[in-house]
């Protein structure tokens, strides 16, 4: 996509979300764009990305969610970028980076926690993952083999670890 006609798709969808912001906002929600990893789309990858959409919307209505499993494939500084999406932070999914359970990875979530705590972050804080049972999600989401032994174990081990982090 060239810049030019990324330009044009962000104003397009700016224009578009306008009007669902200010209905969001009138009933106190706020929609959540969420920046996805290369591999799912070329439009929105990045926090900086999705802070300019969020920007040119101008809507209290209208804000970020951050999932620390696609911070991992696009981000050189996930803690970083949740200090930029601060003022506009309205959902953050804390998932592996397989999308598997929290803790059970690589990511470093000490300063993931470190850095929600510096942005004032008092959202809900999700995991979000998939199972390989459901074909259709599964292949959506290039799930090829079972992230836990069972999605429940999955649930439970992940809240252990995020309670123990958040502690």
């Amino acid at each position: 996509m060239s810049p030019e006609e990324r330009a044009a798709g962000m104003l397009r969808v700016a224009e578009a979300l306008k009007p669902c912001g200010e209905y969001a906002a009138a009933r106190d929600v706020v929609l959540a764009v969420e920046p996805l990893n290369r591999f799912e789309t070329s439009f929105i990858n990045t926090t900086e990305q999705g802070l300019e959409l969020v920007d040119a919307v101008a809507s209290p209505g209208v804000g970020l969610c951050l999932d620390t499993f696609h911070m991992n494939i696009e981000e050189k500084d996930p803690a970083g970028a949740i200090l930029d999406a601060a003022p506009h932070l309205a959902h953050v999914q804390l998932c592996g980076s397989d999308r598997g359970a929290p803790g059970s990875d690589h990511i470093d979530w000490p300063s993931i926690r470190d850095a929600l705590i510096a942005a004032r972050y008092g959202g809900p804080l999700c995991i979000e993952s998939f199972t390989s049972e459901n074909r259709t999600i599964a292949r959506a989401a290039a799930i090829w083999r079972p992230l836990a032994p069972s999605q429940d174990r999955l649930a439970t081990d992940g809240l252990r670890f995020l309670r123990g982090l958040f502690a």
